[in-house]
C-alpha cells in the first residue's frame, strides 16, 4: 500500500491519538494501595508491600513476644493465605478497566480475485477497517470500569475489615481458653491432692466409704475438666494459626489473661450514624447504583448509535490501475434496537438500588444488636464479679467452717467448691464474651469503636480471682480430717481447698 493510499486515514488519526490519551492505566499493585488507605483509616494499620525475607522478619519479631490484637492482625495483613486470595480478587476487576480502557484491534482484510481472463493480473484488494463505535464510547466504558474499580475496593476493604474482625474474635477465644485451662489445672491439681489424702485417711479409718467415693470421682471429674480445657486451647491455637498463617508448632504465643472490661461504652446514636458512613460494604453498594445509574443512560443512547466501522480501502485493476478511499459501514437497527439490554440495565438498577435500601436497614439493625449484644456481656460480667462469685466463695468459706465443727458432711462442701469454681470458670468466660461483643459491634460499625483510646491496659489476673475475699474469715482448723478427728500429717482434708 503507497503512502498516498492511507492518505484518507489521517482523517482519524488525531482522534484516535486523544482517545488512546485517555485509556485508563492499570496501577502495578492492582490497587491495594488504596484498599490499605480505606482499611488503615477504620483502624486497620496499612502494611507496606514485603519481600518473603521482610515479611519472615516482621513475623519472628511479633512473634517473640506474646501476640496482642494489633501484633495479630498486623501478622495476618501480611501473610495470612485468606487474605491474599481476597486481594488476588483485584486483578479481575483491573483486567476489565485495562480492557474497558482500549479500543478493539483494526481488522486487516485482503481479497485476491483470480482472473479467467488469458494475461490479466488478480485483481488484490486492501481494506483496513477501525470500530468507530469503539471510539465513540471509550471515554464511557473507561468511566465506567474505573467506577467499578473504585467499587470493587471498598468491597474488598470491607472483607479484609470483616478478616481482621475474625482474627480478634480467635485472638480473644485463645487467650480466654488459655486462661480457663489454667484455672482447671489449678482445680484439677487441688482435686487430685485432696483424692491424695482422702486414700490416707480411709486408710486410717477416718473416712467413710461413701465419701471417699465423693472424693475419688471429684478429683476425676476435675481432670477431665482440665483435659477438655486442654483441648479447647489446642482447638482455638489452631483456628489461630490457619488465620495468621503461622504453623502451630511454631514457638509463638498469647497472653494468658484476658484484658478488664472499659469503664465506659461508647453512645449507641453515635454509633450507627458513624456506621451509616464508615462501613466500606454500604459504600460499595452505594458506588454501585451510581455506576448502574451511569450505565443505563449509556444503554440509551448507545442503543441508537450500533456498531460503525470507518476504515480505508486500496484496490488494484488487472490493468495495474489503483483505486483507493475511505469507507463507512453502519448497523441499522431495524429489527433489534436493544430493548433487551435496556430491559436489563433498568432492572440491575432497580434491584442494586433496593439492596442498598436493605443494606441501610441491615446496617442499623447490625449495630443496635451487637450494641444491645455488648451490653448482655457487660451486665453478665458485672454480676459474676459483684455478686455470684463473692457469694460462691463466701458459700465454701461458711459451708468449711460447718464441716470444721461437724454441723454438715464433707458431700456439701465438695458441692460449695465445685459451684465455686464453676463461678470462677463462668466469670471468665464472661469476660471473654465481653471482648467477643466488642470485636462484633466493631465489625458492625465498620470502624475503631472511639471507646477503645480509652482501655487501661489492665488485665484479669488468675490469682486475684480466685483468692476469696473471705479467706481471712476462714477458721484455721489445720489437720482436721474428713470426719472431723484429728490426722496424722497436719494437712487439712478438706476436699480441693482454694488452690
Amino acid at each position: 500500500m503507497s503512502t498516498r493510499a492511507i492518505v484518507p486515514w489521517r482523517v482519524f488519526a488525531p482522534a484516535i491519538l486523544l482517545l488512546f490519551g485517555g485509556c485508563a492505566g492499570v496501577p502495578a499493585d492492582l490497587g491495594r494501595n488504596d484498599v490499605d488507605s480505606l482499611t488503615a483509616a477504620r483502624g486497620r494499620a496499612s502494611e507496606p508491600a514485603r519481600t518473603d525475607a521482610e515479611v519472615a522478619a516482621l513475623v519472628d519479631g511479633l512473634t517473640r513476644a506474646p501476640l496482642s490484637p494489633e501484633s495479630a492482625v498486623r501478622i495476618a495483613l501480611v501473610q495470612s493465605p485468606r487474605l491474599q486470595r481476597t486481594y488476588a480478587e483485584l486483578g479481575f476487576v483491573a483486567a476489565d478497566v485495562y480492557e474497558a480502557g482500549r479500543m478493539s484491534n483494526p481488522r486487516l482484510g485482503i481479497a485476491v480475485l483470480d482472473t479467467n481472463v488469458a494475461g490479466e493480473d488478480d485483481q488484490v484488494t486492501l481494506g483496513l477497517a477501525l470500530s468507530f463505535t469503539d471510539l465513540l464510547t471509550l471515554p464511557t466504558r473507561n468511566r465506567l470500569a474505573k467506577a467499578d474499580h473504585a467499587r470493587l475496593k471498598r468491597a474488598i476493604g470491607a472483607e479484609v475489615l470483616e478478616f481482621a474482625a475474625d482474627v480478634e474474635v480467635a485472638y480473644y477465644r485463645l487467650v480466654g481458653a488459655k486462661q480457663v485451662a489454667a484455672l482447671r489445672a489449678r482445680v484439677a491439681e487441688a482435686a487430685t491432692l485432696s483424692a491424695t489424702l482422702a486414700d490416707r485417711f480411709r486408710d486410717a479409718g477416718n473416712l467413710t466409704p461413701r465419701d471417699h467415693a465423693l472424693e475419688q470421682a471429684a478429683g476425676a471429674e476435675a481432670r477431665i475438666d482440665a483435659t477438655r480445657a486442654d483441648a479447647e486451647v489446642a482447638s482455638a491455637r489452631l483456628t489461630l494459626a490457619r488465620l495468621l498463617g503461622l504453623p502451630t508448632q511454631q514457638e509463638w504465643d498469647v497472653p494468658t489473661s484476658l484484658p478488664g472490661p472499659l469503664e465506659v461504652e461508647d453512645d449507641l446514636d453515635a454509633l450507627v450514624v458513624h456506621a451509616g458512613e464508615a462501613r466500606l460494604d454500604l459504600a460499595a453498594a452505594r458506588a454501585r447504583v451510581e455506576a448502574l445509574a451511569d450505565r443505563l443512560g449509556v444503554t440509551r443512547w448507545t442503543r441508537w448509535v450500533g456498531d460503525v466501522e470507518v476504515g480505508v480501502e486500496l484496490e488494484r485493476e488487472p490493468d495495474g490501475s489503483r483505486r483507493r478511499g475511505p469507507t463507512l459501514a453502519v448497523e441499522i437497527p431495524i429489527f433489534d434496537q436493544r430493548r433487551g439490554r435496556l430491559l436489563r440495565a433498568r432492572t440491575e438498577l432497580a434491584t442494586a438500588t433496593i439492596e442498598l435500601k436493605a443494606l441501610v436497614l441491615e446496617v442499623e439493625n447490625q449495630v443496635r444488636f451487637a450494641y444491645a449484644g455488648l451490653l448482655n456481656a457487660r451486665s453478665r460480667l458485672s454480676e459474676y464479679r459483684a455478686v455470684l462469685v463473692p457469694q460462691r466463695e463466701a458459700a465454701v468459706a461458711r459451708t468449711q467452717e460447718e464441716v470444721n465443727f461437724m454441723l454438715t458432711g464433707v458431700f456439701e462442701l465438695l458441692v460449695q467448691k465445685q459451684q465455686e469454681y464453676a463461678a470462677y470458670q463462668g466469670y471468665l468466660e464472661s469476660a471473654r464474651d465481653y471482648w467477643f461483643a466488642r470485636v462484633e459491634l466493631m465489625r458492625a460499625v465498620g470502624d475503631a469503636l472511639p471507646s477503645a483510646k480509652t482501655a487501661s491496659g489492665a488485665r484479669l489476673d488468675l490469682e486475684e480471682i480466685i483468692t476469696p475475699e473471705t479467706e481471712d474469715m476462714d477458721m484455721d482448723m489445720e489437720g482436721m480430717d474428713h470426719s472431723g478427728h484429728q490426722g496424722h500429717d497436719g494437712n487439712d482434708g478438706s476436699p480441693g481447698g482454694t488452690p
